[in-house]
């Protein structure tokens, strides 16, 4: 299959069928095989009414299959429809028209049953700063509804994982943004959740801590076969940890695949997923907008 201006191929498959979106800029073919789906849309879309003579469209007419296990990199510009699509599959809004599904449950009709499945981690968390890591672990998962037993169990797992047992104890306020970091990660895998969503997993971090943070996201996820969805404007990351990604521009997907075939197709001098990406949106050094 010939690829268009903004599309690539995809050799994604849940059947032995081949499907053509009716995306304006995008053309996918899934040559499938009997995989599970645990994120799914189908003409996603979603349209801001700022008021009646003036509307943003965040999301337009959005295809993309997840499959269980896989970690998917959501990258795009500021403004490109990163963040509205997370809100809409976290059940926190709703999309103007098309559907979305966590592992065939409707994020609408079904929200009760999705969130179960769903562990989060927004741009903005935050923690309780009095407490312990212990402690804040600890409360979220009775929030969660955890038995004692299971409650110390995960903990632990995580508190190790995370690399923080000899500050497990401490005041979270004595952190480092690093540290704090990771016990966020940590929180949103309380329950054991099937889907996790990260937005901005590696903003505000250094170099050091944000390998750190990839490590550990690659190891919950490929230990405990989560499926990560991971909004972000880190290209080394989404290089180094993601199966596939996609590109938004403008609310519309314009590119998806694994990243050595983004960086095949559409990479210039630089070779970087980084570049890649640019090249694609056809920055011009203005991309500043509303929503996200």
């Amino acid at each position: 299959m010939k690829s268009n201006k903004y599309g690539t191929k995809n050799t994604f498959l849940q059947e032995n069928t081949c499907e053509l979106s009716l995306e304006p800029r995008i053309i996918h073919c899934f040559v499938m095989r009997m995989e599970t789906i645990a994120i799914a849309t189908d003409r996603l879309s979603k349209i801001y009414n700022m008021n009646r003579k003036n509307e943003v469209q965040a999301l337009r007419d959005l295809n993309i299959r997840i499959k269980k296990g896989e970690i998917y990199g959501l990258l795009g510009e500021n403004g490109a429809g990163k963040t509205t699509t997370v809100r809409i599959l976290t059940t926190m809004i709703k999309a103007t028209s098309g559907t979305a599904s966590i592992f065939e449950n409707d994020v609408v009709t079904e929200s009760s049953a999705v969130r179960k499945m769903l562990g989060c981690l927004p741009q903005d968390a935050g923690l309780y700063e009095e407490f312990s890591a212990i402690e804040n672990l600890d409360f979220i998962a009775k929030l969660r509804g955890l038995k004692q037993e299971d409650r110390k169990t995960q903990i632990t797992n995580l508190i190790k994982t995370i690399n923080l047992e000899e500050r497990k104890n401490d005041r979270v306020e004595t952190y480092s943004g690093g540290m704090k970091r990771r016990l966020m990660i940590a929180r949103a895998m309380i329950g054991e959740p099937q889907v996790l969503f990260l937005d901005e997993p590696t903003a505000g971090i250094d170099v050091l801590v944000s390998r750190r943070v990839r490590e550990i996201i690659k190891t919950l996820a490929k230990q405990n076969n989560i499926t990560v969805l991971m909004s972000t404007h880190d290209m080394i990351s989404a290089e180094r940890i993601c199966d596939r990604v996609g590109v938004l521009h403008k609310g519309v997907l314009i590119a998806e695949d694994t990243p050595p075939k983004i960086i095949q197709e559409y990479a210039g001098e630089q070779n970087d997923l980084e570049d890649a990406v640019v090249n694609l949106i056809g920055w011009t050094g203005d991309s500043d907008e509303v929503f996200e």
